[in-house]
């Protein structure tokens, strides 16, 4: 690939990067974005924040007991951890009928439940009941229940009369350790790799967004060079503009567009999540961290930022010529669908092998196959961006993921420098895979060949 075969680069890069940020599809893509950044915590907080418990109980105000047990005179009211779940809470003993109280429940407008206790095969059962269409909701129900339960359980050693000594010793845990020592006896510590389901989600999420940005803005670039040629612009570019150089303008122009994307999310999250902690929240100090494993959140700096961007970068810039390439191949926009369908293909394996690393890390923890992914051109762009975020990766392996990455990348612009100016000028049928790998060993670096 010659320097010459490159120059002009900028002014593509310039052109396309200026059309890019002004076009209505990015701009609303812009806006829901940044949108999306800002109401993620605030909404999180909102619908998974501890509120719920201090709003919910509260409003049950009568439970009707009905207790079918041998345990008499139950006061649920006489222990602490209702006292300080739930306000003006009242357990009433019910002599009516079952059937006609849950009526009355369902009736009625008051936020009540029924609670009958039952014994079976020496298990006692807790059966909570409340209004189909009432004010109750299941949360509140289930919060309830939770803490009744608790009490009913302190109910029971009471009613057995068991002292607190006995019963330290029935609650006792009974534990087991598992060695593993060497040829000397001498113990081995095995470090535990493994994530929790919480850091794959994290993992899973941050590789499913990378996929999609990196095939929604290669789709765009192959269709931008299938439109030029159909509608002749090509052949006016290409009259002070090298062919490949067209290509490098366009990747690097969509990558700064996708880049600029993702540097605003993260500091829009940063912001939101810093407004909701002082403002709308303001008794806890991170909302993130009650959502996210807060070791990651105490060790995501700029260093880690900046790994993950260029990471992305990298394959992007991979993805990026795939889809350039293929859209090269082919001259009518009606065919680029099924010219992406090799892009298609590679990206989902890539994807693929990350979500099995991902899998792997929660069940497992790291092994032979997640170093592979990590470092595997396909589905390192897709996998290492999280695994650095969680740290679970090494300076070496992320080293070796970037020149791996790199290596390809000039592989595959050594390969497209070979093709692309043929492909660039071909108007006609598709061309296949196999006939690229023709052209590749016929046409020399640079050369123009005339169909």
């Amino acid at each position: 690939m010659k320097m010459s075969s490159i120059s002009g680069w900028r002014d593509v890069f310039a052109f396309t990067l200026k059309q890019t940020l002004k076009s209505k599809a990015f701009i609303i893509g812009f806006i829901i974005f940044v949108t999306f950044s800002i109401l993620l915590i605030p909404i999180m907080n909102l619908v998974i924040g501890d509120n719920v418990e201090e709003e919910g109980l509260i409003k049950i105000q009568t439970v009707y007991v009905y207790n079918e047990t041998e345990i008499t005179d139950i006061d649920f009211t006489k222990v602490s951890n209702l006292e300080i779940a739930v306000n003006d809470l009242k357990f009433i003993t019910e002599n009516k009928e079952y059937d006609d109280v849950l009526e009355q429940i369902e009736k009625d407008d008051e936020p009540a439940v029924t609670l009958k206790i039952t014994k079976d095969e020496g298990m006692y059962f807790l059966h909570f009941t409340k209004a189909s269409s009432g004010i109750v909701k299941n949360t509140e129900l289930e919060l309830l229940g939770n803490a009744v339960m608790e009490s009913f359980e302190q109910i029971i050693i009471d009613n057995v009369d068991i002292s607190d000594e006995q019963l330290e010793v029935i609650k006792s845990e009974v534990g087991t350790r598992v060695y593993t020592v060497d040829s000397k006896g001498k113990e081995i510590i095995l470090e535990d790799t493994s994530i929790s389901y919480n850091d794959y989600w994290l993992l899973y999420g941050i590789l499913f967004i990378i996929l999609m940005v990196n095939m929604t803005a290669s789709t765009k670039i192959a269709t931008s060079i299938v439109t030029e040629k159909s509608s002749k612009v090509i052949e006016h570019l290409l009259t002070s503009i090298k062919p490949l150089a067209i290509i490098i303008g366009k990747i690097l122009a969509m990558l700064s567009a996708v880049l600029i994307q993702f540097v605003f999310i993260i500091i829009l999250l940063f912001i939101s999540n810093s407004i909701t902690s002082h403002y709308i929240n303001p008794g806890r100090e991170n909302i993130l961290k009650d959502y996210i494993n807060p070791d990651v959140i105490n060790n995501f700096g700029i260093d880690k930022i900046i790994i993950c961007l260029l990471i992305i970068a990298l394959g992007f810039i991979f993805y990026a010529t795939l889809a350039g390439l293929a859209g090269a191949t082919t001259s009518r926009v009606e065919e680029v669908s099924e010219s992406l369908t090799m892009f298609t293909f590679t990206s989902l394996i890539g994807a693929y092998v990350g979500m099995g690393a991902a899998g792997t890390l929660m069940g497992t923890g790291e092994n032979a196959f997640v170093y592979f992914a990590l470092i595997f051109p396909l589905s390192s762009p897709f996998i290492m961006p999280g695994a650095v975020i969680l740290g679970k990766t090494s300076v070496l392996l992320v080293i070796s993921s970037i020149i791996v990455q790199i290596i390809s990348i000039v592989l595959l612009f050594r390969f497209v420098a070979r093709v692309y100016e043929t492909l660039i000028l071909h108007n006609g049928n598709r061309i296949a895979m196999k006939e690229l790998f023709k052209i590749a060993k016929t046409v020399k670096e640079g050369s123009v060949n005339e169909k």
